[in-house]
C-alpha cells in the first residue's frame, strides 16, 4: 500500500513525488512516458536557475531527485482508476494493480489534432506532432508547421536547423498568441516562411505527405508537416470517479489542488489551478501543493 500515487510523470508529477517522499509517505508514480510533454522541449530558458536547459535534461533531473529520495516510478500507462472506501486501486496496462491512500492526477494534455483531410492516413508518414523527435529524418527538405502559438515558433526554429524551407501556417494575420521572444527569433530566420489568413484543406501524397492543399487554392510541395495547435485535456483511463470539470474539460481543483473527490489531487497541464498558464514553474508549484495536501489528508484520517 503505498500512501500517495502519481499518475503523471512531467514536471507536476515528479515534483509531487519529491515533496511527498520529503513529508514521509511512501510514493509511486506511473506514467507511460516519464518527463511528460516537456521532455520534448528543444529548448526551456524560463524556468528560474537555468538559463538555457532541453527539456530531456531537465526532466531527467526531476526524476533522478525523485528516486534518489525513494519515490518509485513505473513506466506504465494506467487504464483503470477504482475507489474503494478510502482507498484507490490503480491497474496499468500490463495488468498490475497499485493501492494507494491518496492520489495526485497529473497526467497532462493530450496534443490536438488539426482534423483536416488526410490527417489520419499520413500520421508517421510524414505528418507529426513532435519536432523535437523527428525534425532530424527532414535533413535538407521542406517542410511546414500549422500552428502561431509557442508551440509552432519552438517547433519552426527546431526545423529550420534542418529542413530546407519552413512554411508556418497560421489562420490569423498575424501571430497574436506567440510570446515576442520567440516572435523575434523566427524573424532572424530566413527560411522560415510565415503564411498568415491560410487554412490546410488537405494532405496530400501516395505512400507519404507530398503536398499540403491550402483553403486559399497554393499547394505546397512538402516532405513533412508539423501540427502544433495546441493541446486538449483528457482522462485516459476509466475510473468510477466522480471528478467536477470546467466547461474545457480540466479538473477543477481549489487552491490546495483538491478536487471533487476526497483525496483526490490534481496538478500540472490538467488542472484549473493556474488559470491555464502551462508552464513548467506553475507545474512543479501545483505538484507541490498537491502533496502537501494529500499528507494533510493523510493526517485528518
Amino acid at each position: 500500500m503505498f500512501d500517495l500515487a502519481v499518475i503523471g510523470g512531467g514536471p507536476a508529477g515528479l515534483t509531487a513525488a519529491i515533496y511527498g517522499q520529503r513529508y514521509g509517505m511512501r510514493t509511486v508514480v506511473l506514467a507511460g512516458v516519464v518527463g511528460g510533454l516537456v521532455a520534448d522541449n528543444p529548448l526551456i530558458e524560463n524556468y528560474p536557475g537555468f538559463r538555457s536547459i532541453t527539456g530531456a535534461d531537465l526532466s531527467l533531473a526531476m526524476q533522478d531527485h525523485a528516486t534518489s529520495l525513494g519515490a518509485e516510478i513505473k513506466a506504465e500507462n494506467v487504464v483503470e482508476v477504482k475507489k474503494k472506501g478510502k482507498t484507490f486501486t490503480i491497474k496499468t496496462e500490463s495488468g498490475t494493480e497499485v493501492e494507494a491512500r491518496t492520489l495526485v492526477l497529473a497526467h497532462g494534455l493530450k496534443r490536438r489534432k488539426l482534423g483536416a483531410r488526410g490527417e489520419d492516413k499520413f500520421i508517421g508518414k510524414g505528418i507529426s506532432y513532435c519536432a523535437t523527435c523527428d525534425g532530424p529524418f527532414f535533413k535538407g527538405k521542406p517542410v511546414a508547421v500549422v500552428g502561431g502559438g509557442n508551440s509552432a515558433a519552438l517547433a519552426a526554429l527546431v526545423l529550420g536547423e534542418f529542413a530546407s524551407h519552413v512554411y508556418v501556417i497560421y489562420r490569423r494575420e498575424k501571430f497574436f498568441r506567440m510570446q515576442p521572444y520567440y516572435l523575434r527569433k523566427i524573424e532572424k530566420v530566413d527560411k522560415i516562411e510565415p503564411l498568415f489568413k491560410e487554412e490546410v484543406a488537405e494532405f496530400l501524397g501516395k505512400e507519404k505527405i507530398e503536398k499540403v492543399k491550402l483553403e486559399g487554392g497554393r499547394v505546397l510541395d512538402v516532405s513533412g508537416v508539423f501540427i502544433e495547435i495546441g493541446f486538449e485535456p483528457e482522462l485516459p483511463f476509466k475510473t468510477d470517479l466522480k471528478l467536477t470539470r470546467d466547461e474545457k474539460g480540466f479538473l477543477k481543483v481549489d487552491a490546495g489542488m483538491r478536487t471533487s473527490v476526497p483525496g483526490v489531487f490534481a496538478a500540472g497541464d490538467i488542472s484549473t489551478g493556474s488559470d491555464y498558464f502551462w508552464q513548467v514553474a506553475t507545474a512543479v508549484g501545483e505538484g507541490a501543493i498537491a502533496a502537501r495536501s494529500a499528507y494533510e489528508h493523510l493526517l485528518k484520517e
